[in-house]
């Protein structure tokens, strides 16, 4: 779940100091083309705080927290919860459902048995949103008899929401005219209108807002639209002449939308996407202070958006959070992680056992210490990371049971925040899930035009943050810096993996089968990781279905290996030259020497081996015979 709960104030001055050094355009809050004021109708959805398919809780308990941004100053009005669920047990039971908003519980209601669905519709008081968010919990609670000693785990029973429930609210429209309130209002999700012969700073700002793996596309390039009900779901980004204010508010179909202009619209996409711009409309951050060119050092469970809320743990409790190696810092990589746990003692013999996994191993595993908070400090197998990683928390504790005595009782547990990644320096990059440690810091595009922004810029979402700074060449390659070029033919400097200048080419495998041949390899989107001058450089040589990345709607991400070969929005195929020594990379229409030797060589290598034994046989015998013959 994305819990963007304000960590610190603080950081909100951070923009505006960054803003007075240069760094970041000034902002011009009054400059609002269009008169309309009417209020905006804005839906929250469960998809866009993190759960893009609901979430479902299963067993007889469980709660689940979520946060909805609402502007302190937005004017929100006629505020409703709207949630379609579905829900089921195998067994006669006895079950409940409330929703708390604010610490006040607003709706209850009992649970028929069987399956059945339905939508909640829970009008809120605007009075209960405090700091900018709206804190609903949702708690599921039942019993499948009257026994005290009814083990939960046998029920089969689930209560789940769909993704495209959450929560409408009337926003009042003038509110929005202001760029800050707008920027800490506007849905996650972005359409980005470049116009027509852009420049190259312009499709350098749009790639800064669809990096980092968030929900944002050129416009036109979204599949499908949002199916929830009516309102904003979709925020829209559009551009202007230099001349133009570096961010200003526009209205068009009775929605607001953000305009783009300025000297450097690249400085005002990497402000929009700074974390911290939803802090910038508290009255709160005129008192704070930070060092605004500090680098980040830390990834925390808060910095991930993980789900951190405390569960009333019965037998188990699970936390999981996402860690995409994008949100980790320039230069770094991830090593390990320390996780802290506070466990509420439940007076009994056993304490209870909290465990760590991460993609699905186990690393380690421990009882809960006495004091309450337990903390586990584990190393990441080597490999064992990838481009996207799941980390997951469990407690387990051990019911009272045997004589029916005691009944189910749940003690609170929590995944604290402090719990952080542990990150070193970056030695070599390797693989493609090492890109974002370079990434990060900046790139530069360099690619024949603004058509490849879309399919470019869905390949490196995953890959990259976009809070380095981000430029766009249309044809000549920087000094210096990393580099993602897009090309039919290899950056020159470099000693491409897979070559294209040598005729056809096919990739064998083990005992001359081939896996794939010289014209699927024509037809197919080959990336390479190289290196040019003790840089990196991305290369991408786009095939025939490259366009359909940018409208994809799970588009592939670049983890393991040097050398991936992708089908429109499927990866194909992908190896690393220097692990895969089954894999051999073949120039038919080339008979060289060289070419010779790399197809024959283990055969040439085992006749090597002859030849120097049966030479030095020869001499052993020729040097026994001498002997005999002196003797």
């Amino acid at each position: 779940m994305v819990n963007r709960k304000p960590l610190c104030i603080a950081a909100a001055v951070a923009l505006v100091t960054t803003a007075a050094a240069g760094q970041v355009p000034a902002i011009s809050e009054s400059a609002v083309v269009g008169p309309s004021t009417e209020a905006v109708t804005r839906v929250i959805t469960l998809k866009e705080r993190g759960f893009p398919d609901g979430f479902e809780i299963a067993g007889l308990s469980g709660s689940r927290e979520i946060y909805f941004p609402i502007p302190a100053d937005a004017g929100a009005q006629n505020l409703r919860l709207v949630l379609p669920y579905r829900t089921d047990s195998s067994f006669n039971s006895r079950r409940a459902l409330s929703i708390e908003v604010g610490g006040k519980t607003l709706y209850t209601t009992a649970l028929p048995d069987g399956f059945s669905e339905g939508v909640i519709d829970v009008p809120i008081n605007a009075s209960l949103i405090e700091q900018g968010f709206l804190a609903a919990r949702i708690v599921y609670s039942g019993a499948i008899t009257e026994d005290r000693c009814v083990d939960q785990r046998l029920s089969a029973a689930y209560l789940s929401f769909a993704g495209s429930g959450g929560l409408r609210a009337q926003l009042d429209g003038a509110s929005l005219t202001r760029v800050a309130s707008l920027a800490a209002a506007m849905p996650t999700a972005i359409d980005v209108d470049l116009p027509a012969g852009a420049s190259a700073a312009q499709t350098a700002a749009a790639l800064t807002l669809m990096l980092g793996g968030v929900d944002a596309r050129l416009a036109g390039n979204r599949r499908t639209n949002p199916a929830f009900g009516e309102g904003w779901q979709v925020s829209r980004v559009i551009f202007s002449d230099p001349a133009s204010p570096a961010l200003s508010v526009q209205r068009e179909a009775g929605e607001p939308v953000l305009q783009i202009g300025g000297e450097d619209p690249v400085a005002s996409a990497r402000l929009l996407r700074s974390r911290w711009n939803a802090l910038v409309a508290s009255p709160a951050a005129g008192s704070a202070q930070r060092n605004a060119g500090a680098a980040a050092t830390t990834l925390t469970v808060g910095d991930l958006g993980g789900d951190t809320s405390i569960q009333n743990v019965v037998d188990r409790g699970q936390w999981n959070v996402a860690i995409p190696t994008a949100a980790v810092p320039a230069g770094q990589r991830m090593t390990g992680m320390v996780v802290d746990v506070a466990a509420a003692e439940d007076g009994g013999t056993t304490r209870p056992v909290i465990a760590v996994l991460l993609n699905g191993v186990l690393l380690a595993s421990a009882e809960a210490e006495d004091d309450g908070r337990t903390r586990l400090d584990v190393d990441f197998p080597q490999g064992l990371t990838t481009s996207r990683n799941n980390l997951e928390v469990s407690v387990a504790r051990q019911p009272a049971g045997g004589d029916c005595k005691f009944a189910p009782q749940g003690y609170p547990a929590q995944l604290l925040p402090s719990s952080h990644v542990k990150l070193d320096p970056v030695g070599t990059v390797a693989d493609f899930s090492d890109l974002p440690t370079v990434l990060n810091g900046g790139f530069t595009l360099v690619m024949p035009g603004a058509d490849a922004l879309g399919p470019v810029a869905s390949l490196l979402g995953a890959l990259a943050n976009g809070e380095g700074a981000v430029t766009v060449s249309y044809s000549d390659m920087p000094e210096a810096g990393a580099v993602v070029y897009v090309g039919d033919q290899a950056p020159a400097g470099t000693d491409p993996i897979v070559r294209f200048d040598q005729g056809a080419v096919t990739i064998d495998g083990e005992n001359g089968q081939t896996l794939l041949d010289a014209e699927a390899i024509g037809e197919l989107t080959t990336v390479q990781l190289l290196e040019q001058g003790g840089r990196t450089v991305v290369w991408i040589k786009p095939g025939a279905d490259f366009a359909a990345l940018a409208t994809s709607a799970s588009p592939p991400v670049l983890s393991y290996g040097n050398v991936a070969f992708l089908a429109g929005d499927q990866l194909d195929f992908a190896f690393h030259n220097a692990r895969e020594r089954l894999i051999d990379i073949r120039y038919p229409e080339e008979n060289t020497f060289s070419q010779f030797l790399s197809r024959y060589r283990l055969w040439l290598i085992g006749l090597g081996w002859l030849l120097v034994t049966l030479g030095f046989v020869y001499l052993l015998r020729r040097v026994i015979v001498a002997n005999k013959t002196k003797d």
